[in-house]
């Protein structure tokens, strides 16, 4: 019963974990010791010349499984690097066992009527054993010495689980060799190997293998622990480092829209420095034209006033509050724009507009028509860009659709680079095109449109490059302006 639990529970063990080959030899030596003790159990009481032979039958095909299996267990345990020996006991296994299948009387006196021999308290009934067969149990000795050579071995080195192996192998040799000198009538010691050698045997290996599993497992345990702190660690790492990125993105953005707002103030601030040089020249004169004095004066005026309206643009796009929210149609917005627009192209580009009625959308229509006047300028600088004889032409078109009230700016340009059609409403895009007197370019577009709630996407088509402005019909009152 030993041998059938231990090959059912190492068999198991190895059918759930293929690489524990250890396992499967274990399992293979206590399938070979149930079969010799079910064959020794044969042997006993008054059993027929039949029973008889085929008990012994069974005993030496058990004896070859037990030695293949413990010498491929050791070759894995402690390491047996003899290929030789290793091939020598494959060969001398199979043939022992087509000995035992085909031709017994190779290897008992089958002629011979069984002698009694003691085991313990209980008498056996054994055919004697053949020259050959005693001449073959001098390789498996030998065999079984080395394990217990090499599991010496494994002790000095210090493995685990060695020191319990050795103890079980030369306690299981000791018993050996005295059931073979007792089974050749050399002496009269009663035979102990199925009733203590094979339980001890089997035992000690069994429980050397469930305490590596157990091992493991702790060590699985552990380092799964270790791995998950770790883990947890590294996430917070992560995580602070997706902070200064953010942050740092966040900077580098600050950093490249102040240079945009640097650019769009530095013209019209360039522009009345100039004029007030000129005004300076002119008051050095004996008799300054009033009428030429005031054109400068106005003009300074109004370069001042652009720049206090890019100031003001920028305060309210950084507020949080809604104190112009109210209801916008689209259409009206580009209505409102248009003459500005055209009055500011002088005629270079034809603008084509197909306004439908838009659902009304929650936000400022002040910060809309600068959307839109940006938007409408750039394409006109796209369109009178295009190189060849074709007319330059912006179109604007808007539409509802579900729930959605669409701006889309088209012109017939050379389109926008594959390249850079991620990039346009990036800080770093907002450049000379965006800003000859229309805010601040494509960022500030992206900014006001997302405050807004809204969504902007760039695309090309046969004709050129088109904006499309996304904004929800009914935002949520919350949307800052």
């Amino acid at each position: 019963m030993v041998g059938v639990y231990t090959a059912c529970f190492h068999g198991w063990v190895y059918l759930q974990h293929r690489p524990a080959r250890e396992h499967l030899w274990v399992a293979l030596v206590g399938a070979a010791v149930a079969v010799l003790c079910f064959g020794g159990a044969m042997l006993s009481g008054q059993p027929t010349p039949q029973q008889a032979a085929l008990g012994l039958q069974l005993q030496i095909a058990g004896a070859v499984g037990v030695t293949f299996g413990l010498l491929r267990f050791g070759v894995r345990r402690f390491g047996i690097d003899l290929p030789l020996l290793v091939r020598g006991a494959d060969g001398l296994c199979i043939a022992i066992v087509l000995l035992d299948l085909l031709a017994p009387s190779w290897l008992m006196r089958l002629d011979r009527p069984p002698q009694i021999v003691q085991a313990l308290a209980e008498p056996f009934h054994l055919y004697e054993l053949t020259a050959l067969s005693q001449a073959l149990l001098l390789p498996f000795f030998v065999f079984h010495v080395v394990h217990v050579v090499f599991a010496d071995r494994a002790v000095r080195r210090g493995e685990p689980g060695a020191r319990p192996l050795l103890f079980a192998l030369v306690v299981w040799l000791a018993a050996a060799v005295l059931d073979s000198l007792t089974v050749f009538g050399w002496t009269s010691l009663p035979v102990v190997l199925s009733a203590g050698g094979y339980p001890l045997l089997l035992m000690t290996v069994s429980g050397v293998l469930v305490y590596d599993l157990v091992r493991a497992m702790d060590e699985h345990e552990r380092l799964g622990e270790r791995l998950q702190s770790l883990a947890h660690a590294r996430a917070d790492e992560l995580r602070a480092v997706d902070a200064r990125l953010a942050r740092g993105e966040q900077l580098a953005a600050i950093g490249t829209l102040a240079a945009g707002v640097a650019h769009e103030i530095n013209n019209p601030l360039a522009y009345v420095n100039a004029n007030l040089n000129h005004l300076q020249a002119l008051w050095q004169e004996k008799q300054p034209d009033p009428r030429e004095v005031e054109e400068v004066l106005a003009e300074c005026r109004e370069g001042l006033a652009r720049v206090s309206a890019i100031a003001a643009d920028l305060l309210r796009m950084a507020r949080h509050g809604a104190s112009e929210q109210r209801p916008v149609d689209l259409s009206e917005v580009v209505r409102s724009v248009l003459p500005m627009v055209e009055r500011e192209c002088e005629g270079r580009v034809r603008i084509e507009t197909s306004l439908a009625p838009c659902a009304p959308v929650r936000g400022s229509a002040r910060l809309l028509g600068q959307v839109v006047l940006n938007l409408v300028w750039n394409a006109i600088h796209a369109a009178g860009s295009t190189g060849d004889d074709s007319e330059p032409r912006v179109e604007l078109t808007t539409r509802t659709s579900d729930g959605t009230a669409e701006l889309c700016v088209a012109d017939n340009g050379p389109g926008i680079p594959a390249e850079l059609i991620e990039q346009i409403f990036d800080p770093a895009d907002a450049s000379r095109a965006l800003g000859q007197g229309t805010g601040l370019g494509l960022a500030l577009v992206r900014l006001i449109v997302q405050r807004h709630g809204g969504q902007l996407r760039a695309e090309n088509d046969a004709f050129g490059a088109r904006v499309r402005v996304l904004l929800p019909a009914r935002p949520a009152l919350g949307v800052a302006a």
